[in-house]
């Protein structure tokens, strides 16, 4: 019995010790990830909101939505990072699916990012717009519901089919246009 009490202990202590994730010193937290087209794939990265005071973004292009995304990190005056990820704005041309399976496999992306739908496009309307971040935060407060990657892909490998919330930016901020229906084969 005390063997199991000082490995207890020493279990307790270790973890102590043990370093903790954190992200690395200069890096920006990319928080909206928009997506474009279908090959080539553009993608916008947009920093800022919540807890990080300057909003900076990345755009880059790749042939698939793999190519532009290790592209996107060396694309803005900062180094991206990806692991913040929270909310993922679609054009109405990108492949929904496609992105939604590699976000998935991607160990940095997550799984829990929101999807939106952009009305004319998520380069225009991420351009259009100051803190991406923080207007789709205010959309999800007021009760606008927004399926997380998982979900989205759930539905559409399911039901072949999944509904969208569509955004567009006004004078400088996103707003709610109503929602989508995103069928599979569109």
């Amino acid at each position: 019995m005390k063997g199991v009490i000082i490995m207890a202990l020493a279990v307790v202590v270790l973890a102590g010790c043990a370093p903790s994730a954190r992200e690395p010193d200069n890096l920006a937290l990319v928080r909206v990830l928009g997506v474009d087209g279908a090959g080539p794939v553009t993608l916008t990265g947009v920093c800022g909101g919540a807890n990080q005071r300057d909003v900076s973004r990345g755009t880059c292009q790749g042939e698939s939505f793999g190519l532009a995304r290790d592209r996107l990190p060396w694309s803005g005056t900062e180094e991206l990072a990806l692991t913040s990820v929270g909310y993922l704005l679609m054009g109405r041309d990108a492949d929904l699916t496609a992105v939604l399976f590699a976000v998935l496999e991607d160990p940095e992306l997550g799984a829990s990012a929101t999807v939106w739908l952009a009305q004319d496009g998520a380069l225009a309307e991420l351009e259009s717009c100051q803190d991406p971040a923080t207007d789709l935060e205010l959309l999800l407060r007021q009760r606008v519901w927004a399926p997380t990657a998982a979900q989205a892909l759930a539905a559409l490998c399911t039901e072949g089919q999944a509904v969208l919330p569509v955004v567009t930016a006004r004078e400088g901020r996103l707003e709610i246009q109503g929602e989508e229906v995103w069928k599979i084969n569109r």
